[in-house]
């Protein structure tokens, strides 16, 4: 009690001493608006305005610091479970971390080839379920269908999109992918997605041929359209099934919307272009609450944009490696970001963009790049740690 309070005075003395120094600051503005343009009232004006604009600063790094006294806190705990034949514990890597919409199961992928599907209670990561040989090569990319608590998507750079029971990790059904436009050689899938509301799903080929299927309808293919860079990463809006968003080889971001047609087929039209980043879009992340977009770039910035305006309004370039991957906490306030290189991954506060935690142990491995991922109904989040070899889960503190 006694530290918790300290804290708080300390924090109302900081607060006091840099409102006096902005009201000295703004006062010294305003005398020389006034001897500059003679005119009062629009000083008033302008002093107004930069003190409101202070204030602004002042309550934002209050928050900042609070966030950082709250990351300090967490625990992690490591998900122990046991390799699978021919391989150690730290001979296989982690590739991607994906949890469904309820929070209670988690599906990670590994560098030989397996998926494993882990329940998720409020103390831990327990009773994992493994699956050898999910793809013929390892699966680069899981999505959970939103309309069902354990069903979930996989692709692994073959031609199938295979679909999973989460709770019994039965094979439910595979769908052959084929495609009309692109290259000829054969279909190698990268990523998946179902869209918010589960209507419609999009797959993306290694050569950037975008396809949707229609997962009510048999998972029919109702659009295909064949981008002209390499798509880095894609991510839907939350707007139903209305619009996506691509992160490009070239530093673009093409948005596109989806026009449904009488015989049940959809137009992909682009919508407009995000500009900016001056190297490739290598990860994107929209917050549960859809008001912002977050990108990131082969040259280490990560920007947000208005979902809202398509405006950009603040970009982030306290590390200077490639960003692996983005993922947004469940009420939008903080960010993760994943690195290429050495450095853990960090975590940013959205309004002010400060960074507020590092995560320890958690630089990419040899072969994979670090990952995480929120849960969307508590702010906790799970991360591979020590290289990529093993998955960590870190708790939100206990309230006392």
């Amino acid at each position: 009690m006694a530290n918790g309070t300290g804290l708080v005075e300390s924090g109302k003395s900081e607060m006091k001493f840099l409102w006096c120094c902005s009201i000295v600051i703004a006062k010294n503005l305003n005398f020389a608006i006034q001897n500059q343009t003679g005119n009062p009232r629009r000083s008033i004006a302008v002093l107004l305005a930069v003190s409101g604009y202070i204030r602004g600063l002042l309550a934002m790094s209050s928050t900042t610091k609070s966030n950082k006294n709250f990351f300090k806190n967490f625990t992690p705990l490591v998900a122990r479970d046991k390799p699978i034949g021919g391989n150690s514990s730290s001979s296989t890597e982690i590739i991607v971390i994906s949890i469904n919409a309820t929070g209670t199961r988690l599906v990670t992928s590994r560098t030989d080839k397996s998926i494993r599907i882990w329940k998720s209670t409020p103390e831990r990561l327990v009773d994992p379920i493994i699956v050898e040989d999910a793809h013929s090569r390892a699966v680069e990319c899981v999505s959970w269908n939103p309309k069902t608590e354990h069903s979930f998507a996989t692709v692994g750079r073959d031609e199938y999109i295979k679909l999973w029971k989460g709770h019994t990790r039965a094979l439910e059904r595979s769908v052959k992918v084929e495609k009309l436009l692109g290259q000829p050689e054969p279909v190698a899938l990268k990523i998946v997605h179902y869209s918010p509301d589960g209507e419609l799903m999009v797959a993306v080929d290694r050569d950037s041929t975008v396809i949707l299927f229609a997962p009510q309808n048999n998972y029919k293919k109702v659009a295909e359209i064949k981008l002209h860079e390499h798509v880095y990463d894609l991510v839907w809006f939350n707007f139903n099934h209305g619009y996506f968003a691509c992160g490009l080889h070239d530093g673009t971001i093409p948005i596109y919307k989806i026009v449904p047609n009488e015989d049940n087929s959809y137009d992909v039209v682009l919508k407009e272009t995000l500009t900016g980043h001056r190297s490739s879009v290598t990860s994107l992340a929209v917050d549960p609450r859809g008001t912002f977009l977050a990108a990131g770039s082969n040259e280490g910035v990560l920007s947000f944009w208005n979902t809202a305006s398509m405006i950009n309004n603040r970009v982030v370039t306290d590390v200077d490696e490639s960003i692996a991957c983005i993922d947004a906490s469940r009420d939008g306030t903080y960010v993760a970001v994943t690195y290429d290189g050495g450095s853990n991954i960090r975590i940013f506060d959205h309004d002010s963009g400060e960074q507020v935690y590092e995560v320890p142990d958690s630089v990419s491995g040899e072969l994979t790049f670090a990952n995480i991922a929120w849960f969307p109904n508590k702010t906790s989040f799970a991360y591979s740690s020590n290289y990529g070899t093993t998955l960590t889960l870190m708790k939100k503190p206990e309230r006392g």
